[in-house]
């Protein structure tokens, strides 16, 4: 009867906030979902589409870059030590994409060849780079997730023109080229702020102190609208599509089979070496813009659609996770616990 007092006793304002707060990627993807709508329906705003092709390409990398270094400025170095889940998890992906890649060298003609592709990108794709934010919401160690961002990123490089031309003849270069090339795409969007965060640390001091102390959730929200966008993207990958709506719904069943699994290993990995959370946002969360450069890059058309819905389906995992992380902080508070924290 207290605690229902007390929650009657917060101004209506302060539970809107909450609530918005809590349900955030969840309004975000339908923000993305109703712009990718209007400029696709209606069309008296083709005249704006230069506009929105700016946010979404242009501006795009500046919000990411932006968001991971004020969730780097966060991280302390000493604490970034690999782990005995990031080989775990990380030899899981290997083994994984080496399965399905030697499946279809040995099955050219298999007719689910486009489904295999989709499923080998949303194994293969990197840990995205919120996956720290995201984890530090929910009481992880955001030091262990930047180390298990890089060493999957690092992975993923190798990975990719080690065992794609076992079944696509699309990537041409030699392994060093297609290397470099993909590690072109993926690394200075993560190494570039983690170096100028920790330049900020070590001697822009006051700078450092106004970051932490001032702007602590702002990377959280940097990322509601980057989800903005790229859920807007993805969006416009299925809807124009030209594959049957059976072909679609079975690639949408691959990315959430695969969304399930990463985040329900990683949390079962995780918890044997005491990091729950953040091993399940390591592996859960992937870079999926990448995986649609890719899949568009190398893959069946077809393929695109899973990374593409592998998206979609990690964020609404995302919010969830939020929404029962916010439950949990109030009960723990009510009942005077301490609040899981790894």
């Amino acid at each position: 009867m207290t605690d229902q007092n007390n929650n009657n006793q917060i101004p209506t304002s302060v539970k809107i906030g909450r609530f918005v707060r809590t349900y955030l990627l969840f309004f975000a993807i339908g923000t993305g979902g109703t712009i990718f709508s209007l400029f696709h329906f209606v069309d008296a705003l083709k005249p704006l589409k230069p506009i929105a092709y700016f946010f979404g390409n242009d501006l795009l990398p500046l919000l990411i870059f932006s968001m991971l270094y004020f969730s780097f400025c966060k991280v302390n170095l000493k604490d970034m030590r690999p782990r005995q889940w990031h080989i775990v998890i990380n030899l899981l992906m290997l083994i994984a994409t080496a399965v399905l890649s030697f499946y279809l060298a040995c099955h050219v003609n298999s007719p689910h060849r486009a489904l295999i592709q989709g499923a080998i990108m949303c194994v293969i794709m990197p840990p995205a780079a919120a996956a720290g934010v995201i984890a530090g919401k929910l009481g992880g160690n955001e030091a262990s997730v930047v180390t298990g961002i890089l060493i999957g990123n690092l992975l993923c490089a190798i990975a990719i023109p080690l065992f794609f031309p076992l079944f696509t003849s699309k990537l041409s270069g030699s392994f060093f080229e297609e290397f470099m090339l993909i590690a072109g795409r993926i690394f200075p969007v993560i190494v570039l702020p983690l170096i100028l965060a920790f330049v900020t640390k070590l001697f822009i001091k006051p700078l450092h102190h106004f970051i932490i102390n001032k702007l602590r959730g702002i990377s959280y929200y940097i990322w509601a609208v980057c989800l903005c966008t790229v859920s807007a993207r993805t969006f416009s990958c299925i809807v124009n599509s030209p594959e049957n709506s059976a072909t679609l719904w079975s690639m949408a069943g691959v990315g959430l089979v695969t969304t399930v699994a990463h985040f329900a290993i990683g949390k079962l990995v995780g918890n044997r070496h005491h990091q729950r959370i953040s091993a399940g946002q390591a592996f859960g969360q992937r870079n999926g813009v990448f995986g649609l450069w890719v899949a568009l890059s190398f893959l069946d058309p077809a393929a695109v659609i899973a990374p593409g819905c592998y998206i979609l389906w990690q964020n609404v995992m995302n919010s969830w996770q939020l929404a029962h992380r916010e439950k949990l902080v109030a009960r723990c508070k009510a009942l005077g616990l301490p609040v899981y924290q790894e």
